[in-house]
């Protein structure tokens, strides 16, 4: 929930970029109808949207018993403004100006809180942690992205299955028309240089021409 005409765009872009699925509302009337609605791993609030402030909305929602994680995100950097704004339900703190990677990282660390326990997926001797996004072969790991981790979350879920461009797209994209041929290929180029890391020639992604691409490797 964030009102600036141009850090709320370039917010959502950014997180997007990174896998998440985002909703943006610009004002308190907008937040608080969203959270009504749909359900949310992480919650990040400015203090000062207008409409209905964000402090208010915090504590209508805690008074409703939402359990939602909530970060603050304002201008109000004083002392006072962080320990007010923690004490009035908020589970972490963030002030302008700030550097994307720390949001990002912050964001994450909240839906790890939140998170119930997911379990590992695997294909043979490869395996995809959700809980720390990593994929591993026995004690080599890498760390992926958000957007590939949702394209090797399908890969693995779907080993040995040619997965189209649309599947892709649907997979890995909020909104999957901004997914390009070349874009795609960009992100699966990445991914097939992780795998090459951790696996060798023991897994790869294949390019079926004209169609997409498939996991293949030892099932065993």
């Amino acid at each position: 929930m964030e009102d600036d005409p141009r850090l709320g765009p370039a917010l959502v872009a950014g997180l997007r970029e990174e896998g998440l699925l985002v909703d943006h509302a610009q004002d308190g009337h907008e937040a608080d109808l969203f959270v009504r609605d749909r359900r949310y791993d992480v919650i990040i609030l400015d203090r000062l949207l207008p409409g209905v402030s964000g402090d208010e909305l915090l504590a209508r929602w805690r008074q409703q018993r939402l359990t939602t994680p909530v970060l603050l995100l304002t201008a109000l950097d004083s002392v006072g403004d962080r320990v007010a704004g923690l004490r009035g339900g908020a589970d972490d703190y963030l002030c302008k100006p700030f550097a994307f990677a720390e949001l990002l990282a912050r964001v994450e660390a909240l839906a790890r809180r939140s998170a119930a326990p997911v379990a590992d997926l695997t294909f043979g001797a490869l395996r995809l942690e959700p809980s720390t996004r990593r994929l591993r072969v026995g004690d080599r790991a890498v760390t992926l992205t958000g957007r590939e981790y949702a394209l090797m979350e399908l890969f693995i879920r779907h080993p040995g299955q040619v997965m189209t461009r649309d599947q892709i797209a649907a997979a890995a994209w909020d909104e999957p028309w901004e997914a390009s041929d070349n874009l795609i290929e960009a992100h699966v180029k990445n991914l097939r240089r992780k795998l090459a890391l951790v696996a060798g020639d023991g897994y790869r992604l294949r390019t079926v021409r004209g169609v997409g691409y498939v996991l293949e490797g030892d099932r065993s």
